[in-house]
Formats: structure tokens, sequence, C-alpha cells
């Protein structure tokens, strides 16, 4: 039940985004689709049922995931800016912790955020497509605009999709982040996320 008083959190899923729409319909053609297939559980809906009762937590649909485009994400983003309350906790999962990543350096959010989960972060492409325009430069960074009070990334050593690098080389950048190193978790396609949950119950 939502709660002026309960502490906030906003999660950011992932995605993917394409530089041409050629990169884009190459994508989809070697994409399986089964209509008969169940959808599994996902850890987003497992943390939102935990913490209903302790937490406001907010999940928004972000517009066009399959082809995402950042600077709708950012558009879709600051309607949010009404809701939003002091000592926000962040988390973004994949292309949502690229979005977050870049949307913090370069932007100063209107309230105080204490506390960012990055889950299998997209930082560059090196290695990675299907990132688009929710990249940072490294090689330029500098830090954030709206810097939380703490950073946590959440990467594992068999992820086939966002190499670790991205993780890394950005801790080399910043390295207040707190890395949570797993070597079985892939790209975090599982129905839970204990260890998540466990650090966003502890901040309050």
């Amino acid at each position: 039940m939502f709660s002026m008083s309960k502490p906030q959190i906003i999660h950011i899923h992932g995605g993917d985004s394409f530089e041409t729409d050629e990169q884009f319909y190459e994508f989809l053609k070697s994409c399986e689709y089964n209509p008969y297939l169940l959808e599994v559980q996902k850890w987003k809906n497992w943390i939102k049922e935990s913490v209903v009762d302790t937490h406001d937590y907010i999940a928004p649909q972000m517009p066009n995931a399959l082809n995402a485009d950042y600077n709708a994400w950012v558009i879709w983003f600051e309607k949010l800016f009404p809701y939003l309350r002091d000592n926000l906790t962040l988390i973004g999962y994949s292309l949502g912790g690229g979005f977050l990543l870049r949307y913090l350096t370069e932007n100063k959010l209107p309230v105080i955020v204490s506390c960012v989960h990055l889950v299998a972060p997209v930082v560059d492409e090196k290695d990675c497509e299907g990132v688009g325009g929710f990249k940072i430069d490294l090689s330029t960074w500098s830090g954030f605009k709206t810097e939380p009070d703490s950073l946590h990334i959440w990467q594992s050593q068999d992820d086939p999709l966002v190499p670790t690098h991205h993780s890394e080389r950005f801790i080399e950048k910043y390295p207040k982040a707190i890395l949570h190193r797993f070597t079985d978790r892939g790209h975090f396609f599982q129905s839970d996320f204990p260890e998540l949950l466990e650090e966003l119950q502890n901040f309050k």
C-alpha cells in the first residue's frame, strides 16, 4: 500500500537498443518466439512482492524496450519527478543500469539519492550489442551530477550478454562502488534475488 512515510524504490528494467533499423531487424530475426511458453517469474516482481509492506516500490514500463531510445526514456523517467522523495533508492537492470549511469552523470535529480543498485549494468559497447545511446564514455567520465550516498554493482562472471569488464572498468573510475561478484548467475534471469532484497531491507 502506498505511504509517504515508506522508503521509496524506483526500478528501471532492461531492454535493447540499436544504432540502425537494420540492426534491430536482424535482432528480431535471430530471436526465438513461442507463444505457448509460460512467462517465468522475474526477480523484479519477487522484489516488489517482498517489500510491499515496507517500501514504496515503483517499476515504470519504459518506452519500447525492444529498441529503446535513450531520449525517450529520459522523457518518461522525468514524469516521475513530481512523485519522488528524498532518500530515494534506484535499481537499474542491464540496459536500465546503463540508463541510470548516464542519466545521473548528466543530470541533477530534484531529490537526494541514497542508494543505487546496478544489476549487470551496460556501460559501453565493447563486446556487447544492443546498447545504442545508453552507454557512457569512460575515457572522459568525470563523475556524477547526482551522486548517490552509495552505489552497488551486481555482476556475474558467466554473464553471456554483458561482460564483466563493463562493471570492472567503471569501478576503476569510481572505486567507491561496492561490487557484488557471482560466478553462476548469468544475466540474472532468475525468479528471486535474496542478496539484493537483504540490502534493500537493511536500508531504511
